[in-house]
């Protein structure tokens, strides 16, 4: 046993001198970094997890955005404009649903967008349609149930074909995906249509939570101007001249 003991008494200062060698390179790293900061690109990703740069869609003959600049960061955006301002082809640009004519989109692989319809598939229950498109994300179902159950859809109608729900009931179950795929960006195009005053207060809460959550939410909408006084930031589109 004195060997060991031995060893370990050699060994120990130079094993310590390593350390403290070790520790004033990293602090020399570190006060070299702070000292670059200023070069950094004028662009910097800290805080963003969606961008679009200089991007230009063009639909037809048609270009519905030109050169557009927009950074989404954790919590709410809110997108605002008439009818045919491009409120709909921003979302689906960001979302990777149209085709840039130019410039770049940045976005989170774990991406949901929500359009004006409820894109569920005819003739298959809310039920087994959220359950398809957990799966298809690669999340569990078995939440499915209560998420409908949040937004007002009980078992009944859960189970029934979505065509025969009414489109109130249809926009809440497509809304219901929300709390199932829990998904980092969160892109809804007017999303308050075609629901009550009840299902309506449940969306603010949910958009709540999500920017609680430090997840992104961009919201296309021309109303529901309450959502401002939260929102990181409010993007005003004017119809293309």
């Amino acid at each position: 046993m004195a060997a060991p003991a031995a060893l370990l008494a050699v060994d120990l200062p130079a094993a310590l001198d390593r350390i403290r060698r070790l520790r004033l390179r990293a602090s020399a790293r570190h006060d070299g970094d702070g000292e670059r900061q200023p070069e950094k690109p004028h662009h910097p990703r800290v805080n963003s997890t969606a961008a679009l740069r200089a991007a230009t869609v063009v639909l037809g003959d048609r270009a519905i955005l030109r050169g557009f600049d927009l950074e989404i960061d954790p919590g709410v955006t809110v997108v605002r404009g008439p009818n045919g301002s491009g409120k709909t082809t921003l979302l689906r640009a960001l979302a990777g649903l149209l085709p840039l004519s130019g410039g770049t989109r940045e976005a989170p692989a774990r991406t949901l967008y929500l359009g004006q319809r409820p894109g569920l598939l005819r003739g298959v229950s809310a039920r087994d349609n959220l359950r398809f498109l957990a799966a298809f994300r690669g999340v569990p179902a078995d939440g499915v149930g209560p998420a409908l159950a949040s937004w007002g859809i009980a078992a009944g109608p859960a189970n029934r074909p979505v065509e025969t729900l009414s489109a109130g009931e249809r926009r809440r179950a497509g809304l219901a995906r929300i709390d199932v795929e829990r998904c980092d960006l969160v892109l809804l195009d007017e999303p308050f249509g075609e629901i009550d005053d009840a299902a309506a207060a449940q969306l603010l809460r949910t958009i709540r939570v999500l920017a609680g959550e430090r997840r992104s939410v961009v919201i296309a909408t021309h109303a529901r101007f309450e959502l401002d006084p939260g929102a990181n930031r409010v993007v005003h589109l004017t119809s293309p001249g």
